[in-house]
């Protein structure tokens, strides 16, 4: 085996990885991600010989398990059920629900009557209580594990979620006090930076997050220089004067690569970008109010009225409060013509698109990373970023940005590229080559030794790191 060679540094003897909400889970994108890959490779690190081979945990009433068959198995019954959760229910239900939905015609009433698939509606909370109790039957077979000063623990998952967000700090709480390091990370700060996107409720939950973690972890690693940074500034608001919160905050990438998804690719998509010249811009991301289609529809409506022939085609989930945004697509009257709307793509339909779109376009408002930026940089494409720090860090000097004062900036973009597109039909552009999750994984895991080796040899103190 490879042993890799750290000078100065202390290796723990056991590495844990909490995943206590994704594997109760059936996505593979966002968080959920994010958890299963660096759980993948952190692992293929242990099987290397380059760190103990990491253990993969939950959290049930203070305490850490490490997972066992049985478990992974109930796990995986639930995560099926979650996938698709209207196949076990009984025909009738779904037709009286769905009698109900055609009747009264709200869409968050069929948001929660008839969930999409990965989608819970009012079945989220008999999962939570199967979830519940799939991990109180792991801890009745086993002992909690017996952490000490010779062990890390790192914590990648959703911990701000209403079922998790208080059950995993009393683990980290006993575990610090038992000696072991504690690493956490961090994805954004949006409830706390922008809480007209998700209300004070939400913005509350999250700052009692942001709050435990700071109080219970020996790192905390952002998943950008910017996320990091926002942190690092927060934090003193909260308790200018406490010196229980964690002053270890660093960052480290995503991993980003894009596996060739092979499939088959309905005939309305292939049709919709079959001819080159009128070839969509897309847009990919969920309807979301931070995502800012409202921007974008108005900035096309722009472009559209002064003559362009331009085709626009949206990419995404229909989320929660863009019941405007969304009545406004489909009542458009460029709808079908020059305006194209996709909510239910495959992976391999959406690398079609990637593929053969005449130019990308993310206007978000704000976003803790920004992945269909480097999506789009991975195909090739012309990319138009609305000018944010994250975005900024992410794109690089590889994007047109375009402020998101007035959509007029984003429509002076388009027509530039369109200008020289008649110059040169085939213009070359620079092909990003992403993170990949092992380069992610090893970034991670160097700077959990670091931290590590601060707190095993002596008192925790300030590392403000890169």
């Amino acid at each position: 085996m490879k042993q890799l060679t750290r000078p100065g540094k202390a290796l723990p003897k056991r590495v844990f990885i909490d995943a206590t909400y994704t594997l109760s889970s059936s996505k593979s994108s966002g968080i959920e991600r994010v958890v299963r890959n660096l759980s993948r490779e952190l692992r293929s690190l242990g099987q290397e010989g380059e760190i103990p081979d990491p253990i993969l945990v939950v959290n049930q009433d203070g305490k850490f398990y490490a997972v066992d068959d049985e478990f992974t198995s109930s796990y995986q019954h639930l995560r099926e059920s979650h996938q698709n959760v209207l196949s076990n229910t009984s025909g009738a239900y779904r037709s009286a629900a769905q009698a109900v939905c055609t009747v009264t015609r709200l869409r968050v009433l069929r948001k929660w009557l008839l969930p999409q698939a990965g989608h819970l509606g009012i079945f989220k909370l008999p999962h939570s209580l199967r979830a519940a109790k799939i991990r109180k039957g792991l801890a009745s077979r086993n002992l909690p594990i017996d952490l000490g000063k010779e062990d890390l623990i790192i914590l990648p998952d959703a911990y701000w979620i209403n079922r998790l967000r208080s059950s995993v700090w009393p683990a980290a709480e006993i575990a610090r006090q038992a000696g072991a390091c504690v690493a956490t990370v961090l994805y954004d700060l949006i409830p706390l930076t922008h809480p007209e996107f998700v209300g004070i409720k939400r913005r509350d939950a999250f700052l009692d997050y942001l709050t435990k973690a700071a109080l219970n972890s020996d790192l905390l690693l952002a998943i950008s220089d910017t996320v990091r940074d926002q942190v690092r500034e927060f934090l003193p608001t909260l308790a200018p004067q406490s010196s229980e919160f964690c002053n270890d905050i660093r960052s480290f990438q995503l991993g980003a690569e894009l596996e060739d998804v092979r499939g088959e690719t309905r005939s309305h998509v292939t049709e919709l970008f079959s001819e080159t010249e009128k070839r969509p811009y897309l847009t990919v991301s969920t309807f979301d109010p931070r995502k800012n289609h409202t921007y974008l529809l108005n900035a096309f409506d722009r472009l559209w009225g002064q003559g362009e022939d331009v085709r626009l085609c949206l990419v995404g989930r229909i989320g929660s409060r863009c019941d405007d945004v969304v009545a406004r697509v489909r009542s458009h009257p460029e709808l079908g013509k020059r305006l194209y709307l996709l909510d239910d793509l495959s992976d391999c339909e959406l690398q079609f698109c990637y593929r053969n779109a005449r130019g990308v376009v993310f206007p978000s408002l704000v976003e803790g990373f920004g992945l269909p930026i480097v999506e789009a940089l991975w195909f090739g494409k012309k990319t138009f970023v609305s000018d944010t720090p994250i975005h900024r860090e992410v794109g690089r000097n590889d994007c047109t940005y375009f402020g998101l004062s007035n959509p007029a900036a984003l429509v002076e973009a388009i027509q530039d590229w369109e200008q020289a597109l008649i110059a040169c039909p085939s213009p070359e552009l620079p092909v990003r080559v992403p993170t990949t999750w092992e380069q992610s994984s090893r970034e991670l895991c160097d700077h959990c030794l670091e931290a590590f080796t601060q707190r095993y040899r002596g008192p925790r103190k300030s590392a403000i790191a890169a």
